[in-house]
């Protein structure tokens, strides 16, 4: 990275509100792009979003639709160069290691959603090389369990490989308590939170296999 990242949950990027209609009116532009379930989305207090990772843009995807500013991880080498790193920090997101488990990125994902942010989390960590929707790691079970959080699944569905002006569906679900992920009593066991993490992700594959319905 070519300078230290500057953790701060109490601040948000000024310029946000500004480049987020020019990115909104960009997506529409390159894809032909449908939203569904907005709805669904609280309009306030903390959740986490749990969303498949098909593309390396895939949080614009979210953050240009959603009423609520949403903190991502991305992954770390994202932050390397210069426009990236200012596009990535301008929408509010921040670097994570997934060679290792980065407890920075995890101690600052929990302090955002204990001050009341929305967390953005891809749960297979990585991009799926086919497009289907992948086993999810346990991290998004973890800080869910640490913060009590919900989560609120979401699926981005292309038709093939994306393109200029593909289809292209965000489909938000309902929001998934905390207490149905069966975290309260068990928080220490590793097979739990592979579960929850395991039932996570099940959600986003049924707003997948909906496709462009």
């Amino acid at each position: 990275m070519s300078k230290p990242f500057h953790y701060d949950p109490d601040k948000e990027s000024k310029a946000y509100p500004m480049i987020r209609p020019v990115i909104h009116f960009l997506v529409k532009f390159v894809f032909r792009e449908q939203v569904i379930g907005l709805e669904n989305i609280p309009q306030e207090g903390n959740f986490i979003v749990a969303c498949n990772h098909i593309t390396a843009i895939d949080p614009v995807f979210i953050a240009e639709n959603c009423p609520r500013t949403v903190h991502f991880m991305a992954k770390v080498s994202l932050f390397k160069k210069a426009f990236p790193r200012w596009l990535l920090t301008t929408m509010n997101a921040f670097p994570v290691d997934r060679g290792r488990v980065d407890m920075k990125a995890i101690r600052y994902a929990q302090a955002l959603l204990d001050r009341g942010h929305v967390l953005g989390i891809f749960p297979e960590g990585t991009r799926s090389k086919t497009g289907t929707p992948q086993r999810a790691k346990g991290g998004v079970a973890m800080i869910a369990n640490q913060t009590h959080s919900n989560i609120l699944p979401v699926c981005i569905y292309f038709d093939g490989k994306p393109h200029f002006r593909s289809r292209l569906t965000i489909r938000y679900g309902e929001v998934i308590p905390y207490e149905a992920l069966g975290l309260e009593d068990d928080e220490h066991n590793a097979q739990t939170l592979r579960d929850a993490a395991a039932f996570v992700m099940e959600k986003i594959t049924e707003l997948w296999q909906m496709k462009h319905e």
